[in-house]
């Protein structure tokens, strides 16, 4: 089984203009709303890809229920922890000459009773074997080691988290020792607080965390793809994965698209390069789609042949030559 956590989720409110003008009219061409969020679009994108899941996390007030709404229509299914205020919404305005702005709101104040309603639903799941995404902002309220202590939570009872954070969170979320992490380069850089400024300076530090107990690494190169380090002492492999280049419309849910595919395949027992090329493809067929539409199966099926997949040479300290 695959869960997904969203503790401050949001609706998002896409609205497409032709153009973006400061202190002057826009004209909206489309609009939509979609039910957002970290792991919720990472149970989105499961949806599309042909997967189920179950989407956790807190949903309150008339935004909620249309998140709610918008899910089931979906087919995704949901045990949200109810809170007394209102979810928040987000605007996503996206021009036709592809400039880009993202309006987010702070969300709800998560009361200390909630938060405990939140734990005691997680503890009557059945955990075993299954995976777990979490990852996203989180609402005010909320323990600031509140990823550290879901993935404690969690693993203890037989689930590996996959955990999407940055800054303080994924700091906290990392002394849990989640089973996988995926960072961008520039979350990687404030969770070391390192420069990493050349790949071999990503491997390390990826190898540094999978001593501290972190089995897989995926860092997010945005159009460049997937660098991923995985594995222990001398069975560490490292995997540079190349996506075709494409037309970007969107880039809105590409990392939550390329944790959704990654998961999936873990679930469904597949080697770790299978992971990696299906996770690649995921998150660059998520930027063909407007708005936050994420990845279509279709496309992630025609991508996938064409993600090139290399591994890379480990070495005592760095990463250098490429072998395939």
């Amino acid at each position: 089984m695959i869960y997904t956590i969203t503790l401050n989720p949001a609706l998002d409110h896409y609205l497409e203009v032709e153009s973006l003008l400061m202190d002057d009219a826009n004209r909206v061409k489309a609009e939509r709303l979609y039910a957002g969020g970290k792991g919720i679009d990472v149970s989105r994108a499961i949806r599309r890809l042909g997967g189920d899941s179950m989407a956790l996390g807190f949903i309150g007030g008339h935004n909620g229920q249309i998140m709610v709404d918008l899910l089931k229509r979906e087919g995704v299914t949901t045990y949200f922890t109810p809170v007394a205020q209102e979810t928040r919404r987000d605007i996503i305005i996206s021009a036709r000459d592809s400039q880009q702005t993202l309006l987010h709101a702070q969300g709800p104040v998560i009361t200390a009773e909630e938060w405990r309603c939140f734990l005691a639903h997680l503890r009557v799941l059945d955990l075993r074997d299954s995976y777990v995404a979490l990852g996203g902002s989180l609402p005010r309220g909320v323990p600031a080691d509140a990823y550290r202590q879901i993935a404690a939570l969690v693993q203890s009872r037989g689930a590996k988290v996959i955990l999407d954070a940055d800054g303080p969170s994924l700091r906290a979320g990392l002394k849990a020792r989640p089973f996988a992490i995926k960072p961008n380069l520039h979350e990687l850089r404030r969770a070391t607080g390192k420069s990493l400024r050349t790949e071999a300076d990503i491997l390390t530090a990826g190898k540094a965390l999978n001593r501290a107990g972190i089995e897989v690494v995926m860092v997010s190169l945005g159009r460049r793809g997937l660098l991923v380090v995985s594995g222990r002492d001398r069975h560490r492999t490292a995997l540079r994965a190349v996506p075709p280049p494409v037309a970007v419309r969107s880039r809105v849910g590409a990392g939550d698209s390329t944790v959704a595919g990654f998961i999936l395949k873990q679930a469904g027992g597949k080697s770790l390069e299978d992971c990696v090329r299906f996770a690649t493809a995921a998150g660059t067929a998520a930027t063909l789609a407007p708005g936050n539409q994420l990845c279509r199966l279709s496309d992630v099926q025609r991508l996938a042949p064409r993600v090139r997949i290399k591994t890379v040479m480990m070495t005592r300290g760095r990463g250098d030559t490429e072998t395939r």
